[in-house]
């Protein structure tokens, strides 16, 4: 998995991609995530997820405190779900906090989103207790070597 900055070159392809129907409630769209990334910057970074060449997946990511990564968005296109590409998209995420010196990353999700928020723990995240938005804070510690990817023993 690796993550490509939005573009004038993608971003058409990047506004394409679409969560499943019930999953709409819990995301906003990427388009709106563009807009307010190009507003916003340069607090907000917003990526491309590809999983070798096709375009799979949507991050946006905010650096607003000097150890933390904040995901403010994440989203796999409903067509590339149920492939394990969640938790890769993750690690890609991961690996580029750890090369920037963080240690952890922080996210938020809808109480009831039930499919993300066990996939964030999974992962390894963990509820916090606070709530921001109407949003579960969740919270994942970075080991300096755990998820790496490029390993020729994949």
């Amino acid at each position: 998995m690796r993550l490509e900055p939005v573009t004038e070159d993608n971003y058409r392809a990047v506004i394409g991609l679409e969560v499943h129907e019930e999953q709409r409630t819990f995301v906003a769209t990427n388009l709106k995530s563009i807009a307010d990334a190009w507003i916003h910057r340069p607090k907000l970074e917003p990526l491309a997820l590809y999983s070798g060449t096709d375009l799979v997946g949507f991050t946006l990511l905010e650096r607003d405190r000097p150890r933390e990564l904040h995901i403010v968005r994440f989203m796999i296109d409903r067509r590339a779900q149920g492939r394990g590409l969640g938790r890769k998209g993750l690690a890609a995420i991961a690996d580029v906090a750890r090369a920037e010196g963080r240690t952890e990353l922080v996210l938020s999700v809808v109480p009831g989103n039930a499919v993300a928020r066990g996939l964030y723990a999974a992962f390894g995240f963990a509820d916090t207790g606070e709530v921001d938005g109407g949003e579960l804070v969740m919270r994942h510690e970075l080991a300096p070597t755990a998820h790496l990817t490029g390993t020729a023993n994949g």
